[in-house]
């Protein structure tokens, strides 16, 4: 009973260290600031993109697919904006890393 419960408790850690969280904003102009949204399945990166405009430059940030940014990262459209910059950034793995550690000690001294 004692294994399943550290089992079970081990299992909650590594889910809640899974979870990707991406700033989420748009704005005129080279930055902008929002807050923080957990990224749906599927999306698992946070992109930063500048794009051009008719004269107007435009900056978001939000949950995106890794493998999409990468092809945008070729250059071309976007919105029908030109890119001018584009930043993918996916989560480290260390966290999670870390975190799977820091539930095996919990595990070692609960037991």
């Amino acid at each position: 009973m004692q294994a399943f419960l550290g089992l079970f408790l081990f299992s909650v850690l590594l889910t809640t260290g899974a979870s990707l969280e991406c700033e989420t904003c748009s704005n005129e102009g080279n930055s902008c600031s929002g807050s923080k949204q957990t990224c749906l399945d599927g999306l698992d990166t946070c992109m930063t993109i500048t794009t051009a405009a008719g004269g107007t430059t435009t900056t978001s940030k939000f949950c995106f697919s890794k493998q999409a940014c990468d092809l945008l990262k070729d250059g071309g459209n976007y919105n029908g904006g030109l890119i001018k910059e584009l930043t993918c950034k996916a989560p480290s793995s260390s966290a999670s890393l870390l975190l799977a550690l820091s539930g095996l000690l919990l595990i070692k001294f609960l037991f």
